[in-house]
Parts: structure tokens; sequence; C-alpha cells
């Protein structure tokens, strides 16, 4: 009986101590693709993402795992699904807060925001630890930190110190780009790699600007074309006589890198790196890294 007892109070006392949800992540949703990137790159599966098949487009990795559930459109989750999951807790950004009321009925809800002050490494560190902190994984967040800043020593160690500064741009259609400044996660990423960015004109909140390729004539850079081109685009600039010229000017034959989320956090920076040090270098490129 007094065997049994205190077999009884050991037990009542380890778990007022370490509950057992202390050793398992929570079961998440992450609504937020940048969210949804770090939590995998922690080594967390979120229980349900929105448009699964668009960030394995977009984002392209992490991959989200097969038995992760896609709950529709990230600005219209469905609800009803939602609420049959029943995650633990809800991972949102800022421009989702319209939201929060909603999806505050079927679990507590986080919003953590990455662009509100400006990006940089620093804010990528600190949202990675934010991340970590909901998943309760704040060691992982540490490792991922830590591995990331190894490879960026790694990948600098292998470019040139005399490399022009980028111009890192995206074509909207073929006379218009988006061209990436000193607030974007691309220019957080090659600042790592100690390289310059051409682009020093002011940018909007997410760190672009939108600007005619004319705008792009007089700098000195090498170019830095990032996927998807919409669709003609490529074939239009072979035989567009003002890009054959811009291109001429520039005096670097422009480097083409495969899709990158231009929001995305330390993940996405990573994959960044790594892609520009391999067409700087004339390496095989990561492009599922």
């Amino acid at each position: 009986m007094i065997k049994s007892y205190c077999l009884v109070l050991v037990v009542w006392l380890l778990s007022t101590v370490m509950p057992a949800s202390a050793t398992e992540p929570p079961r998440i949703l992450s609504l937020d693709w940048t969210q949804t990137e770090t939590l995998l790159a922690l080594g967390v599966t979120p229980v349900a993402v929105a448009q699964k098949a668009d960030y394995n487009a977009w984002v392209r990795a992490p991959l989200i795992p097969e038995k992760t559930v896609d709950i529709g459109l990230r600005t219209q989750p469905n609800m009803e699904r939602l609420a049959e999951l029943a995650p633990d807790k809800i991972l949102i950004s800022p421009i989702f807060k319209a939201m929060k009321p909603k999806l505050s009925t079927i679990a507590p809800v986080s919003s953590i925001p990455l662009y509100e002050e400006g990006l940089s490494w620093v804010s990528l560190k600190t949202v990675t630890r934010q991340i970590a902190s909901e998943a309760k994984r704040p060691d992982a967040g540490e490792a991922l930190i830590a591995s990331a800043q190894q490879q960026l020593t790694r990948l600098r160690q292998t470019l040139s110190s005399d490399q022009p500064p980028l111009l890192m741009i995206q074509f909207l259609d073929p006379n218009h780009v988006r061209v990436f400044g000193t607030n974007s996660l691309y220019h957080a990423a090659i600042s790592e790699l100690g390289l310059n960015n051409a682009w020093q004109n002011k940018t909007n909140s997410w760190g672009f600007s939108m600007v005619s390729t004319r705008e792009l004539l007089d700098l000195d850079a090498q170019l830095v074309i990032v996927r998807p081109l919409p669709a003609g685009v490529e074939l239009t600039l072979q035989t567009n006589m003002f890009w054959q010229y811009l291109v001429k000017r520039t005096g670097h034959t422009p480097l083409m890198i495969d899709p990158v989320w231009s929001f995305g956090a330390i993940p996405s920076a990573l994959r960044f790196a790594r892609l520009v040090t391999a067409a700087l270098t004339d390496t095989e490129q990561e492009s599922t890294s």
C-alpha cells in the first residue's frame, strides 16, 4: 500500500515539473509561408498549412510533407476543416490580422511580424527565435541560426573579393521589373556573403521597387535575374534591343537563378545565398536546398 502511494506521488510530482506536452511541439497551423518554411527547418511539421502546392512551387524548400493538410487559401482558409483538425496553435503574419478574431475561436493565434521595421539579418534571427519559441523548440532555433551562419561563412570564402555590386531583379513584363533594395531578404543574404547591392534607391515595405528597365541603365552592376519569368518574357528579351544594350553596358552576362521566396526567413535567405554563389562561381546550383 505504501509502495503504491509512493509511486503515485512520484508520478504526480513528475507531471507537475515536466508535463508531457513540454517534450512535444504543439500541433500548429501555419498560414504564412515564411513561418511554414521556418517550422520545417526547425524540424517541426505543421499539422496544416495554406496553399501547399503554391508553397512547394514558390518557396521550394524545405518541402511540405504529404501528411500536412492543406486548408485552402491563405486569405480564406477552410474553417470547417480547420475546426476538425483542432490545432493547438495558429501562426499568422500581421498581413492576415483581420482573420485573427475568427481563427481565435479555434485555437490561440500568434502574429509574428518580419517586415514591420525593415528586414535585416538581425531581424531574420529574431523571427526565427520567435517561431522556435512558439513551437517549443528554442534550441532548434539557435541551431538553425548557427548552421546558417556557418554555411554563409563557407560560401563567402569561395567568392572573389572584387565582385561588382549585384542588381537583383524579377521581371513583371519585358519592360518592368522588381528590383530589390537594402531592406529585402535578398539584400540580407548577399550582405552576409560580403557582396554589395547596386540598388540604393528607396523601396517599399517589402524591400523592392517597381521600375522600368530604363531606370537600370546607368548602374554598374552584375545583373541577377530571379525566376520565374512571366510567359513570353525570356523569348522577348532575346530580341529586345534596349535590353541587349543594357546588358552590354553592364559588361557582365546576366545570371539567372531559380525561384526563391523573397518574403521568406533564414531558409530562403540561405537558399538565395547558395544559388547566387553557385551562379557567380559557375558551380552546380542546389535548386532544392
